[in-house]
């Protein structure tokens, strides 16, 4: 026996599993990995943990099994709520086992057989919980609706099934060696259909989606009662009225169970007879073990749950735990999201992006929850709640501002929230940049006399507060000794971040017949044996230096700045001229026209006469962002990957292009285009004094 968790095995458990017999606890059990039994005081029921895989590789589904003393409705409740007692953490609980099936072999599609698989995705009709009035008795309250995250993985599940098989299958193969061998499937033969204790033919397998020796897997809606039906009249009865297709006796109680304390509930069910008699007991373990591991499948597929803890301060100790439930499932539907630009947008540098970044918004919002307000007093959790509610549709966004609006009005923050939100509205309708973080400004200029000479300037940025770029000492040196004036302001700059954790960034403010020059493959360390290209360890950008000088430019060059970075936040790019279209004029009279244009990819480098004409264009136009390759003749720079570079927040745009000259250094190939690409990212609020000429 292995203890798969430290401390008490309570708090780690998100996921209650309950079988009615032993033989479907046996089939659960030997798929669940690094399991321990236990038993608490004060809980009568028996308990084995362990972990079953989630769809985070890593992050297993924390799981408990436990199997009732007798399967009827009354002991399903009594211990699925001591079960929950128990186990506080759980948000889920699953029913495994067997049931009876509805065939219809006149209705191939909807037939069921014995060892096929049911799944109770449309919920459950507890048919015995009526209002008997003259005519036919009507249903009373509704269950609860299944887990919608485990519904959803069901979906998934669906969809690869069109693509390839079903790997949960290969466990329901014959075995030869225990303790598999007794949960092996019966022969055909053993597959007996009876109408009035005649033998009926199953309807041909091409028509009712049957392989051989191979479980159909339905998904509708499951029929329970406290009562074991074996009447194939009253079976076909009520499967005509409620459309289910198969009966059970214990998930009325526990879902009442669950529901009372705001937590999901879902069931798989193996068939084992057709709710009449004669029943043929060899299709119990079999139909166990299918159940069991359709529900591992489902699982596989499922997120782990979050192990919210009500202890400590912060946001996430103010709420109950079904009421992060119902955020925990809002945060499930706002599919894909930028979680840097979410978490740079809504938390700014309050608190950094930890170094394993959450991979989802409920990871994301799992981080914050614990994280108090500062100074404004908005908890930083429902800050990001707010910000997911703008990046996603309507209806999705409408729903999380309504849970900050109930979590603000209980714990008077509703002032504070209304504040906040009108502070966010107006920074995106200025068009506001990223967060100012650290960097060196680093500026190279030719000597006016002598051009084998030149100047390196430099400014230090220390901290990430607004921008008060300090001067460092001018230098003259000879152009081919450049990298050491480099060399000295790294260094320079180092110095003054050694106690910084913010990522930092290179930028060299270049003259236009220098903007060519591939400068983040110049290098430090030069006295050591293999030098360092500055692009391995910093994000480099060049900057124009003309254009900053050029004070009449700064207007257009702003609104495009700004353009960039209204809500949502994104490139737009302009592509240079196609080949054999030399019309220049045409090219930047549409470049002018569109204001909201931010992004230009020149048609080559700037040393072929093409795509000096296409920078010269863009920059007067005010453009911020221009991409091209360095090679020439002219190289346009593939589709493919400017497609990759240009999603997601601009401000990771430096980053990106780092990863991708990275690569290049890596993979020392001279063709890669990470080894040519040049990123001219020119931020006009990030203006320095260079002593130059103004105009």
């Amino acid at each position: 026996m292995t203890t798969p968790f430290p401390n008490d095995f309570r708090d780690d458990v998100t996921i209650g599993i309950v079988a009615a017999l032993p033989v479907e606890s046996a089939a659960m059990a030997n798929l669940i990995a690094d399991t321990a039994e236990i038993s608490y005081d004060g809980d009568p029921n028996d308990y084995r943990v362990g972990r079953l895989d989630s769809a985070v590789p890593g992050r297993p589904h924390r799981v408990v099994l436990t199997v009732m003393p007798n399967d009827n409705t009354r002991n399903a409740a009594t211990v699925c709520t001591d079960m929950l007692r128990t186990f506080p953490r759980i948000r889920c609980v699953a029913l495994t086992g067997v049931a009876g099936g509805v065939p219809a072999p006149d209705r191939p599609s909807r037939h069921v057989r014995l060892g096929d698989v049911v799944v109770a995705v449309d919920g459950i009709v507890d048919y015995g919980h009526v209002r008997q009035v003259p005519g036919t008795p009507e249903p009373r309250r509704p269950a609860a609706e299944p887990s919608a995250d485990l519904v959803r993985a069901v979906r998934r599940i669906q969809e690869k099934a069109f693509r390839a098989p079903l790997e949960w299958q290969r466990l329901l193969t014959a075995a030869h060696d225990q303790p598999m061998a007794v949960f092996a499937r019966p022969p055909a033969s053993a597959d007996r259909l009876l109408r009035g204790g005649v033998p009926v033919d199953h309807p041909p397998a091409d028509e009712s989606g049957h392989v051989a020796g191979v479980p159909r897997v339905h998904y509708g809606r499951i029929g329970t009662g406290d009562a074991l039906l074996l009447d194939e009249h009253r079976r076909d009865e009520l499967a005509e009225r409620h459309r289910v297709l198969a009966f059970e006796m214990e998930a009325a109680g526990v879902i009442a169970s669950a529901a009372s304390r705001g937590i999901g509930w879902f069931m798989v069910r193996g068939i084992v007879d057709y709710c009449a008699e004669p029943r043929d007991e060899r299709w119990y373990p079999y139909s166990s073990l299918a159940a069991a591991g359709f529900l591992r499948a489902v699982l596989a597929e499922c997120r782990p749950f979050p192990v919210l803890r009500s202890g400590g301060t912060g946001v996430l100790a103010l709420l109950p735990e079904p009421e992060l439930d119902v955020l925990r499932t809002l945060l499930a539907d706002v599919g894909d999201l930028d979680l840097t630009a979410v978490w740079r947008a809504a938390i700014g540098r309050l608190t950094p992006v930890p170094d394993r970044p959450p991979t989802t918004a409920l990871e994301l919002f799992t981080h914050l929850a614990g994280v108090n307000a500062g100074a404004d007093r908005v908890p930083p959790a429902l800050a990001l709640a707010e910000e997911i509610a703008e990046r996603v549709g309507p209806r999705a966004g409408a729903k999380l501002r309504e849970w900050v609006d109930g979590v603000a009005e209980r714990h008077h923050l509703t002032e504070v929230m209304a504040g906040h939100r009108v502070a966010v509205r107006q920074r995106r309708e200025r068009g506001d940049g990223p967060a100012v973080q650290p960097c060196v400004v680093i500026q190279v200029e030719r000597d006016g006399i002598d051009p084998e000479r030149c100047e390196v300037r430099y400014w230090i940025q220390r901290a990430a507060t607004s921008w008060q770029p300090e001067p460092g000492e001018p230098r003259e040196t000879p152009f081919r000794r450049v990298e050491q004036a480099l060399q000295a302001a790294i260094r320079h700059a180092e110095t003054a971040w050694r106690h910084s954790s913010e990522p930092v960034l290179v930028e060299m403010l270049l003259p236009t017949d220098l903007i060519d020059e591939a400068v983040e493959w110049w290098h430090t360390e030069l006295e050591e044996p293999a030098p360092t290209p500055l692009c391995v360890d910093y994000p480099v950008v060049v900057r124009s230096l003309d254009r900053m000088r050029a004070g009449y430019r700064h207007r257009v060059w702003a609104n495009r700045w700004k353009a960039l970075w209204r809500h949502p936040p994104r490139h737009r790019p302009y592509w240079g001229r196609v080949a054999g279209d030399h019309d220049l004029h045409d090219w930047n009279t549409r470049l002018r026209d569109d204001p909201e244009l931010t992004t230009v990819v020149l048609s080559g480098s700037p040393r072929d006469d093409a795509g000096r004409a296409e920078l010269r264009a863009a920059l007067n136009a005010g453009i911020p962002v221009i991409l091209w390759d360095r090679r020439a003749p002219a190289e346009p720079v593939p589709a493919d990957v400017i497609a990759g570079l240009l999603q997601g927040d601009p401000a990771d745009l430096p980053n990106r292009v780092r990863a991708l000259r990275r690569e290049a250094a890596v993979a020392s190939e001279a063709a890669h285009t990470g080894r040519h690409l040049a990123l001219l990212w020119d931020d006009p609020t990030r203006t320095v004094h260079d002593g130059g000429p103004r105009a």
